[in-house]
């Protein structure tokens, strides 16, 4: 099979025009390949439980005690502390339909760069693009106007993580009556009533002597409720942006210890302890403080998450579907895209998240 060098100079062609993309002219000589700018930066949800969907709306129930105790001495034990009703707490996963569109040509198939590999280079495009959005989506969606997003946004569907998580204390509507709220700490602020000594980053040096080093992810498994770090530590992971990654390589590597040295050098992959940190390219860094928290372009502040793994939940009713329509007119098929889903958070109490965490750029 001749490739598309050979085509193009056996038609005598000067250069290629891709009909879905008119303003791009390829000549032969770049003709047979071409790289794509997509790459696949969801991570989340390789440590999120899936749940498969059987109808529209699916619930996820808890079931438990609640507050008091259940053992009593025999002489004080009367009906006054008889447990007479379970407590329970019920999330909603309820289903939401999306649905994209993807030309594909037939010239850009038979004469094109690629030759047949072309379909599926795109389709594999696509599937990354849909992944990334679905991500982002699950991380920052609201359906409360908090980032005003618009009804072409699909964050506009769901409320996502961040806002279950800063949406659970008593009273919201994310609180979990069974096993109580996320803990939410507050890099940004020191002094009294703060919940760390030196505000800013992941990892800062007091300026005074002993001049010693404050690391939040050491807090934030300080304040990981002791019943769910009984699973062991090696089941939760941090989840933040890959710049307070660096800073947190960047401090350890200032301290000159065989910790640092090995993370810096690539021996270790980065973990604080015996927690490994995920880089999660898709976390905002451009998230407001007060009184914009969370707002996207507000400041330059990003998160952090410490939770067991599966903790975080993708409801998925249904798959990615693909139905081809035929355009005999446009010599073209068109791809349509549908799939169905929502997220949710089977746990919000085994959640320890920082929010306005400052970091280098």
């Amino acid at each position: 099979m001749k490739n598309t060098r050979d085509l193009l100079r056996m038609r005598g062609l000067k250069k290629y025009n891709l009909i879905s993309l008119p303003t791009i002219d390829l000549t032969p000589k770049e003709a047979d390949h071409f790289l794509d700018c997509i790459y696949d930066e969801s991570v989340m949800k390789n440590y999120a439980r899936f749940i498969k969907m059987t109808k529209p709306v699916q619930y996820v129930r808890h079931i438990g005690f609640g507050e008091g105790k259940f053992l009593y001495p025999s002489d004080t034990f009367d009906e006054s502390k008889y447990k007479k009703q379970w407590v329970h707490n019920r999330i909603t996963l309820t289903a939401k339909t999306l649905r994209g569109c993807a030309p594909i040509y037939d010239d850009d198939i038979t004469d094109n760069i690629e030759g047949v590999k072309y379909k599926a280079h795109l389709m594999e495009m696509i599937a990354k693009k849909i992944a990334n959005e679905m991500e982002y989506a699950n991380y920052m969606g609201d359906t409360h106007s908090y980032n005003a997003w618009c009804d072409d946004d699909i964050e506009s569907l769901w409320d996502g993580w961040r806002y279950i998580i800063n949406n659970s204390q008593s009273g919201d509507a994310y609180y979990n009556k069974v096993c109580g709220a996320a803990d939410i700490k507050e890099a940004c602020e020191e002094g009294s009533g703060a919940d760390f000594t030196l505000a800013g980053g992941i990892a800062e040096q007091d300026d005074e002597a002993p001049y010693n080093w404050e690391f939040k992810y050491h807090h934030l498994i300080k304040n990981m409720p002791s019943k769910y770090k009984s699973i062991g530590l090696k089941n939760f992971v941090f989840l933040n942006s890959d710049l307070v990654t660096q800073d947190y390589i960047a401090a350890l590597s200032a301290r000159a210890t065989a910790l640092g040295d090995a993370v810096f050098t690539g021996a270790i992959t980065p973990q604080y302890g015996r927690i490994p940190i995920v880089d999660v390219p898709l976390m905002p860094t451009n998230l407001g403080t007060a009184p914009d928290y969370g707002i996207i372009g507000a400041g330059d502040y990003t998160d952090v998450i410490l939770t067991p793994n599966k903790n975080l939940i993708i409801g998925i009713m249904l798959d990615i579907q693909i139905e081809p329509e035929r355009s005999a007119a446009d010599r073209c098929t068109y791809y349509f895209y549908t799939l169905r889903g929502c997220c949710a958070i089977e746990n919000v109490n085994a959640v320890v998240f920082l929010k306005c965490l400052t970091h280098e750029c």
